[in-house]
Protein backbone atom coordinates (compact mmCIF):
# COMPACT_ATOMS: atom_id res chain seq x y z
CA UNK A 1 0.00 0.00 0.00
CA UNK A 2 3.21 2.41 0.53
CA UNK A 3 2.13 5.82 1.39
CA UNK A 4 -1.21 5.46 1.18
CA UNK A 5 -1.36 2.75 4.14
CA UNK A 6 -2.59 4.79 6.30
CA UNK A 7 -5.36 6.29 4.24
CA UNK A 8 -6.59 3.05 3.25
CA UNK A 9 -6.27 0.87 6.45
CA UNK A 10 -7.70 3.74 8.58
CA UNK A 11 -11.13 3.65 6.15
CA UNK A 12 -10.98 0.26 6.46
CA UNK A 13 -11.18 0.31 9.94
CA UNK A 14 -14.10 2.60 10.29
CA UNK A 15 -16.11 1.15 7.41
CA UNK A 16 -15.91 -2.24 7.15
CA UNK A 17 -17.94 -2.78 10.39
CA UNK A 18 -20.67 -0.67 11.01
CA UNK A 19 -23.91 -0.18 13.63
CA UNK A 20 -26.35 -2.49 11.25
CA UNK A 21 -23.43 -5.07 11.68
CA UNK A 22 -23.46 -5.31 15.39
CA UNK A 23 -27.09 -5.21 15.43
CA UNK A 24 -27.43 -8.37 13.33
CA UNK A 25 -25.13 -10.04 15.42
CA UNK A 26 -27.68 -9.31 18.54
CA UNK A 27 -30.96 -10.13 16.43
CA UNK A 28 -29.25 -13.23 15.64
CA UNK A 29 -29.47 -14.77 18.87
CA UNK A 30 -25.63 -13.78 20.15
CA UNK A 31 -25.07 -11.72 22.71
CA UNK A 32 -20.77 -11.56 22.39
CA UNK A 33 -18.56 -10.87 20.23
CA UNK A 34 -14.84 -11.17 19.78
CA UNK A 35 -12.49 -8.46 18.58
CA UNK A 36 -8.88 -9.27 17.19
CA UNK A 37 -6.27 -6.67 17.40
CA UNK A 38 -2.68 -6.32 16.92
CA UNK A 39 -0.36 -4.69 19.64
CA UNK A 40 0.50 -2.03 16.99
CA UNK A 41 -2.90 -1.09 17.10
CA UNK A 42 -1.80 0.23 21.05
CA UNK A 43 1.40 1.44 20.75
CA UNK A 44 2.25 1.49 16.89
CA UNK A 45 4.71 -0.81 14.90
CA UNK A 46 8.00 -0.68 15.43
CA UNK A 47 11.06 0.52 12.87
CA UNK A 48 10.50 -1.56 9.86
CA UNK A 49 6.99 -3.48 10.81
CA UNK A 50 4.62 -2.89 7.78
CA UNK A 51 1.50 -2.20 10.43
CA UNK A 52 -0.41 0.62 10.35
CA UNK A 53 -1.21 1.99 13.93
CA UNK A 54 -1.76 2.87 17.06
CA UNK A 55 -5.43 3.07 16.04
CA UNK A 56 -6.82 3.38 19.51
CA UNK A 57 -9.57 5.66 18.46
CA UNK A 58 -10.91 3.12 16.10
CA UNK A 59 -10.81 0.65 19.12
CA UNK A 60 -12.88 3.11 20.85
CA UNK A 61 -15.30 3.54 18.04
CA UNK A 62 -16.13 -0.02 17.78
CA UNK A 63 -16.29 -0.75 21.16
CA UNK A 64 -18.96 2.46 21.24
CA UNK A 65 -20.82 0.69 18.54
CA UNK A 66 -20.88 -3.07 20.16
CA UNK A 67 -21.92 -1.47 23.60
CA UNK A 68 -24.72 0.32 21.60
CA UNK A 69 -26.10 -2.64 20.25
CA UNK A 70 -26.47 -4.40 23.35
CA UNK A 71 -23.81 -6.86 23.46
CA UNK A 72 -20.50 -7.64 25.11
CA UNK A 73 -16.94 -8.13 24.05
CA UNK A 74 -13.59 -10.36 24.67
CA UNK A 75 -10.56 -7.92 22.74
CA UNK A 76 -8.11 -10.44 21.77
CA UNK A 77 -4.47 -9.61 21.11
CA UNK A 78 -3.90 -11.27 17.71
CA UNK A 79 -0.52 -10.39 17.24
CA UNK A 80 2.40 -9.41 20.00
CA UNK A 81 5.17 -7.89 20.00
CA UNK A 82 7.95 -9.78 17.76
CA UNK A 83 5.15 -12.10 17.00
CA UNK A 84 4.15 -15.58 18.85
CA UNK A 85 4.75 -17.87 15.80
CA UNK A 86 5.46 -17.73 12.09
CA UNK A 87 2.45 -17.79 10.74
CA UNK A 88 0.09 -15.55 9.05
CA UNK A 89 -1.94 -15.64 12.33
CA UNK A 90 -0.18 -12.91 14.18
CA UNK A 91 -0.18 -10.26 11.70
CA UNK A 92 2.54 -11.67 9.14
CA UNK A 93 4.01 -14.57 7.90
CA UNK A 94 7.74 -15.05 8.52
CA UNK A 95 9.26 -18.33 8.00
CA UNK A 96 12.75 -16.63 9.32
CA UNK A 97 10.84 -16.53 13.00
CA UNK A 98 12.09 -17.74 15.83
CA UNK A 99 10.13 -18.33 19.63
CA UNK A 100 12.90 -15.82 21.08
CA UNK A 101 12.27 -13.07 18.76
CA UNK A 102 8.70 -12.86 20.36
CA UNK A 103 9.41 -10.29 23.09
CA UNK A 104 6.81 -11.15 26.01
CA UNK A 105 8.05 -8.08 27.94
CA UNK A 106 7.01 -5.70 25.53
CA UNK A 107 3.81 -7.26 24.93
CA UNK A 108 2.91 -7.46 28.69
CA UNK A 109 3.60 -3.53 28.59
CA UNK A 110 1.48 -3.05 25.88
CA UNK A 111 -1.51 -5.15 27.78
CA UNK A 112 -1.06 -2.72 30.44
CA UNK A 113 -2.09 0.06 28.12
CA UNK A 114 -4.55 -1.23 27.06
CA UNK A 115 -6.13 -2.33 30.79
CA UNK A 116 -5.72 0.99 31.62
CA UNK A 117 -7.22 2.13 28.75
CA UNK A 118 -10.44 0.41 29.33
CA UNK A 119 -10.84 -0.76 32.85
CA UNK A 120 -14.02 -0.67 33.65
CA UNK A 121 -15.64 -0.21 30.34
CA UNK A 122 -18.40 -2.34 30.97
CA UNK A 123 -19.04 -3.75 27.49
CA UNK A 124 -15.54 -5.82 27.98
CA UNK A 125 -15.47 -9.07 29.71
CA UNK A 126 -12.74 -10.84 28.28
CA UNK A 127 -8.86 -10.39 27.18
CA UNK A 128 -7.06 -13.32 24.82
CA UNK A 129 -3.66 -12.06 25.60
CA UNK A 130 -2.32 -13.89 22.65
CA UNK A 131 -3.23 -15.81 19.37
CA UNK A 132 -2.56 -19.52 17.87
CA UNK A 133 1.07 -19.42 19.89
CA UNK A 134 3.85 -21.56 18.08
CA UNK A 135 4.07 -25.23 19.21
CA UNK A 136 7.64 -24.58 19.23
CA UNK A 137 7.41 -21.54 21.96
CA UNK A 138 8.20 -24.50 25.18
CA UNK A 139 4.80 -24.66 27.20
CA UNK A 140 6.29 -23.29 30.32
CA UNK A 141 7.52 -20.01 28.50
CA UNK A 142 4.70 -19.62 27.56
CA UNK A 143 2.80 -20.35 30.82
CA UNK A 144 4.82 -17.88 32.73
CA UNK A 145 3.95 -15.37 30.15
CA UNK A 146 0.64 -16.02 30.53
CA UNK A 147 0.72 -15.89 34.51
CA UNK A 148 2.28 -12.34 34.18
CA UNK A 149 -0.07 -11.37 31.47
CA UNK A 150 -3.08 -12.43 34.32
CA UNK A 151 -1.15 -10.03 36.80
CA UNK A 152 -0.52 -6.82 34.91
CA UNK A 153 -4.28 -7.43 33.90
CA UNK A 154 -5.69 -7.55 37.51
CA UNK A 155 -3.19 -4.83 38.46
CA UNK A 156 -4.17 -2.93 36.09
CA UNK A 157 -8.01 -3.00 37.72
CA UNK A 158 -9.81 -5.74 35.25
CA UNK A 159 -11.15 -7.56 38.15
CA UNK A 160 -11.99 -11.37 38.43
CA UNK A 161 -15.33 -11.99 38.05
CA UNK A 162 -15.42 -8.69 35.51
CA UNK A 163 -12.62 -9.48 33.02
CA UNK A 164 -11.81 -13.46 32.29
CA UNK A 165 -8.16 -13.45 30.98
CA UNK A 166 -8.83 -16.08 27.92
CA UNK A 167 -5.11 -18.25 27.84
CA UNK A 168 -4.55 -20.10 24.73
CA UNK A 169 -4.28 -22.88 24.08
CA UNK A 170 -2.21 -24.28 20.58
CA UNK A 171 -3.25 -26.96 19.37
CA UNK A 172 -5.54 -29.38 21.18
CA UNK A 173 -2.61 -31.33 21.17
CA UNK A 174 -0.40 -29.78 24.11
CA UNK A 175 -3.80 -29.90 26.34
CA UNK A 176 -2.21 -32.38 28.73
CA UNK A 177 1.22 -30.66 29.29
CA UNK A 178 -0.90 -27.31 29.68
CA UNK A 179 -3.38 -29.37 32.48
CA UNK A 180 -0.30 -30.52 34.09
CA UNK A 181 1.12 -26.51 34.82
CA UNK A 182 -2.50 -25.02 35.59
CA UNK A 183 -2.74 -28.14 38.51
CA UNK A 184 0.75 -26.74 39.47
CA UNK A 185 0.18 -23.00 39.22
CA UNK A 186 -3.33 -21.36 37.83
CA UNK A 187 -5.88 -22.50 40.70
CA UNK A 188 -4.55 -19.48 42.93
CA UNK A 189 -5.93 -17.19 39.70
CA UNK A 190 -9.43 -16.59 39.54
CA UNK A 191 -11.36 -16.34 36.07
CA UNK A 192 -8.58 -17.65 34.18
CA UNK A 193 -9.98 -19.42 30.37
CA UNK A 194 -8.34 -22.37 28.06
CA UNK A 195 -8.85 -20.49 24.95
CA UNK A 196 -8.74 -23.16 21.87
CA UNK A 197 -9.71 -22.89 17.89
CA UNK A 198 -10.51 -25.93 16.67
CA UNK A 199 -10.89 -26.55 12.96
CA UNK A 200 -10.53 -29.41 10.97
CA UNK A 201 -9.37 -27.97 7.44
CA UNK A 202 -5.65 -27.82 7.84
CA UNK A 203 -2.83 -30.18 7.60
CA UNK A 204 -2.59 -33.44 6.23
CA UNK A 205 -4.21 -35.17 8.99
CA UNK A 206 -7.60 -33.49 8.34
CA UNK A 207 -7.54 -33.65 4.78
CA UNK A 208 -7.14 -37.24 4.64
CA UNK A 209 -10.58 -37.55 6.49
CA UNK A 210 -14.04 -37.96 4.29
CA UNK A 211 -17.19 -35.94 5.76
CA UNK A 212 -17.99 -38.99 7.79
CA UNK A 213 -14.57 -39.28 9.60
CA UNK A 214 -15.05 -35.24 10.47
CA UNK A 215 -18.52 -35.48 11.88
CA UNK A 216 -17.17 -38.67 13.92
CA UNK A 217 -14.14 -36.55 14.84
CA UNK A 218 -16.51 -32.77 15.49
CA UNK A 219 -18.39 -35.49 17.99
CA UNK A 220 -14.93 -36.13 19.80
CA UNK A 221 -14.66 -32.73 20.64
CA UNK A 222 -17.56 -32.83 23.83
CA UNK A 223 -14.81 -35.14 25.43
CA UNK A 224 -11.88 -32.89 24.64
CA UNK A 225 -13.84 -30.17 26.21
CA UNK A 226 -14.77 -31.73 29.01
CA UNK A 227 -11.32 -32.64 29.95
CA UNK A 228 -11.14 -28.77 30.42
CA UNK A 229 -11.49 -27.31 33.68
CA UNK A 230 -12.53 -24.08 31.92
CA UNK A 231 -12.78 -23.36 28.03
CA UNK A 232 -13.64 -21.25 25.46
CA UNK A 233 -13.76 -22.24 21.61
CA UNK A 234 -12.95 -18.93 20.54
CA UNK A 235 -12.57 -20.00 16.56
CA UNK A 236 -13.91 -22.22 14.55
CA UNK A 237 -15.89 -22.95 11.60
CA UNK A 238 -17.69 -24.87 8.56
CA UNK A 239 -14.76 -25.01 6.62
CA UNK A 240 -13.40 -28.59 5.73
CA UNK A 241 -10.18 -30.15 3.29
CA UNK A 242 -10.94 -29.69 -0.42
CA UNK A 243 -12.17 -33.35 -0.79
CA UNK A 244 -14.22 -33.64 2.04
CA UNK A 245 -15.86 -30.01 0.88
CA UNK A 246 -16.76 -31.10 -2.47
CA UNK A 247 -19.16 -33.76 -0.94
CA UNK A 248 -21.20 -30.67 0.86
CA UNK A 249 -21.29 -28.75 -1.99
CA UNK A 250 -25.12 -28.05 -3.86
CA UNK A 251 -28.23 -28.45 -2.95
CA UNK A 252 -27.28 -32.60 -2.64
CA UNK A 253 -24.67 -31.85 -0.09
CA UNK A 254 -26.09 -29.07 2.14
CA UNK A 255 -27.40 -31.57 4.28
CA UNK A 256 -24.24 -33.19 5.16
CA UNK A 257 -22.45 -29.13 6.02
CA UNK A 258 -25.84 -28.64 8.07
CA UNK A 259 -24.75 -31.80 10.25
CA UNK A 260 -21.13 -30.26 10.66
CA UNK A 261 -22.36 -27.34 11.80
CA UNK A 262 -25.39 -29.21 14.26
CA UNK A 263 -22.86 -31.00 15.58
CA UNK A 264 -19.85 -28.89 16.25
CA UNK A 265 -22.30 -26.46 17.88
CA UNK A 266 -23.63 -29.39 20.39
CA UNK A 267 -19.60 -30.31 21.68
CA UNK A 268 -18.98 -26.17 22.00
CA UNK A 269 -22.36 -26.14 23.63
CA UNK A 270 -20.21 -27.63 26.55
CA UNK A 271 -17.63 -25.10 26.79
CA UNK A 272 -17.96 -23.30 30.17
CA UNK A 273 -17.11 -19.49 28.52
CA UNK A 274 -18.56 -20.31 24.90
CA UNK A 275 -18.19 -19.92 21.38
CA UNK A 276 -17.05 -18.07 18.36
CA UNK A 277 -17.25 -18.52 15.14
CA UNK A 278 -14.35 -17.66 12.80
CA UNK A 279 -15.63 -14.80 11.06
CA UNK A 280 -18.54 -13.01 10.97
CA UNK A 281 -18.47 -11.71 7.58
CA UNK A 282 -15.85 -12.16 4.92
CA UNK A 283 -16.59 -10.02 1.73
CA UNK A 284 -14.48 -12.29 -0.56
CA UNK A 285 -14.43 -15.40 1.26
CA UNK A 286 -16.62 -18.93 0.83
CA UNK A 287 -19.83 -19.20 2.97
CA UNK A 288 -17.73 -21.60 5.53
CA UNK A 289 -15.67 -18.46 6.58
CA UNK A 290 -18.62 -16.20 7.59
CA UNK A 291 -21.07 -16.80 9.96
CA UNK A 292 -23.33 -14.41 8.70
CA UNK A 293 -23.79 -15.92 5.61
CA UNK A 294 -24.28 -19.24 7.18
CA UNK A 295 -26.98 -17.90 9.26
CA UNK A 296 -28.88 -16.19 5.80
CA UNK A 297 -28.38 -19.10 3.67
CA UNK A 298 -29.81 -21.34 6.82
CA UNK A 299 -27.11 -23.68 7.20
CA UNK A 300 -26.45 -22.89 10.81
CA UNK A 301 -28.70 -21.98 13.69
CA UNK A 302 -27.20 -20.30 16.88
CA UNK A 303 -29.14 -22.67 19.39
CA UNK A 304 -31.31 -21.61 21.63
CA UNK A 305 -29.51 -20.08 25.11
CA UNK A 306 -26.52 -20.54 23.23
CA UNK A 307 -23.25 -20.88 24.71
CA UNK A 308 -21.91 -17.41 22.90
CA UNK A 309 -24.66 -15.89 24.79
CA UNK A 310 -23.68 -16.63 28.16
CA UNK A 311 -21.22 -14.12 29.83
CA UNK A 312 -17.42 -15.11 30.56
Amino acid sequence: LGQDAWAVLRGHRRTFFCEADFEEIKAAGLSHVRLPLGVWCITGPREGEPYVGPCLEDLDRALDMIEGAGLRVILDLHGTVGGETAEASCGRENRHWHYKLWNASATLRALKVLAERYVGRECICGIGVCNEPSMTIPCRTLAAYYEMAVQVLRQAGMRAGDVAVLLPIHTELRLDEFLAIWDTNYPKYEDCVFDVHLYQCRGAYWSSKNLEAHLQAARSRARLIANMPTCCVSEWSLELPPDAQRSTDGEKGRGGLEAFARIQLEAFEKATHGWFYWTWKDSAGPTSWSLRKCLRKGVLTVPGGAGATRPP
